[in-house]
């Protein structure tokens, strides 16, 4: 099973129309079901776009990802165009092709994380120590969600109630996060684990596919090593679709990035929210 950076790797294959063009084979692993996981696909557009960045710019510090049309797993092409070259940052557009036909596309700023916090009015959530939350199954009632074999998910029990068919009503996820073959989390893991939780929704007696439109990601800090704790919020659904928003903190308590996340959201008719536990 590829770990992150083989799912993610991307091979230089020339260059066509001004592009900086990059070869990509989309990974199995990273599936919700049969959808290749939005932040996966975000990762590997970054991962191109950090080749033309280069060493002066080295790590993501905003993406914004729209998705087109689901690509599949295989071979895939990635166009890379640099829009501006400055002192401290590169901005860059990326495009993700498969079989002529775009399939996802993003803007990025690539630069240099570092420095010391000034402030912070983020706190970290009250979350259960991670050996006593519950270790998400990759397999549960016939669904499969790849993706839980090579990110392991311990969700905080106080939110879990949706599982067995009591949501709390607050429309938030809560956990701990670690890539399952012990890889530590780096810049561009971030934007991969902000989209890696359950959705919100789940938590508002709302199941059902959730398919992600447009996808922020705002990285703050390099991260420790260790695990990732996160908690992502459902903010706001209407009109058949839900605005999350997911804060990661490292283990050192940092937090290291945000992900603004519109999704469609189908709510059966009549359908109400249930009272907050």
């Amino acid at each position: 099973m590829d770990g992150f950076d083989a799912a993610t790797r991307v091979e230089r294959a020339g260059t066509e129309h001004g592009l900086a063009v990059f070869d990509a084979d989309l990974q199995p692993a990273w599936r919700v079901e049969q959808k290749l996981n939005g932040g996966y696909l975000l990762a590997v557009l970054a991962r191109a776009a950090g080749e033309v960045a280069g060493a002066d710019h080295p790590h993501p510090v905003t993406a914004t990802a729209t998705y087109t049309a689901a690509p599949d797993v295989g071979p895939a092409r990635v166009g890379v165009q640099e829009l501006r070259r400055g002192r401290t940052a590169t901005q860059l557009r990326a495009r993700l092709v498969q079989d002529g036909l775009p399939r996802a596309e993003a803007l990025l700023t690539f630069g240099r994380l570092d420095g010391e916090v000034w402030w912070d009015d983020v706190a970290p959530p009250a979350l259960a120590a991670e050996d006593r939350c519950v270790l998400i199954p990759a397999t549960s009632s016939g669904r499969s969600v790849p993706l839980l074999d090579v990110v392991h998910e311990r969700l905080d029990p106080a939110r879990l109630g949706w599982a067995s068919g009591r949501p709390s009503g607050h429309g938030e996820q809560r956990g701990w996060l670690r890539f399952a073959d012990g890889r530590d989390p780096d810049p561009l893991a971030l934007l991969l684990l902000v989209d890696a939780l359950p959705p919100a929704t789940f938590d508002l007696g709302l199941g059902g596919w959730v398919p992600t439109l447009s996808l922020t990601v705002h990285v703050r800090a390099l991260p420790a090593p260790g695990p990732v704790r996160a908690r992502m919020r459902a903010r706001l659904v209407a009109g058949d679709r839900v605005d999350e928003v997911c804060d990661l903190w490292d283990d050192a308590g940092r937090l290291v990035a945000t992900g603004h996340q519109l999704a469609g959201l189908r709510v059966p008719p009549g359908a109400q929210p249930p009272p907050r536990a």
